[in-house]
């Protein structure tokens, strides 16, 4: 999976209606068949390197700290 590809997922599940409020990292791996948003896909280190230069980049803001991350798209 490229880093395209997975920054592009992110994007789209993060800009999803359900996330309105903000995912945790196992909401954008996991998505229960309740939910219709997209999953992320690629590996956990891959997924959560991208994620932290999405937020370096402005792109995604954070809330909380370890397991508690909220990640937000910034609009």
């Amino acid at each position: 999976m490229s880093d395209e590809s997975i920054r592009a997922q992110i994007e789209a599940a993060l800009s999803h209606p359900e996330a309105e409020d903000g995912l945790y990292f196992n909401n954008l791996i996991v998505v229960h068949e309740e939910e219709e948003r997209p999953i992320v896909e690629g590996s956990e280190v891959d997924i959560l390197r991208i994620l932290e230069a999405l937020v370096q980049r402005g792109r995604i803001s954070v809330e909380g700290e370890g397991d508690q991350r909220i990640y937000h798209l910034v609009r």
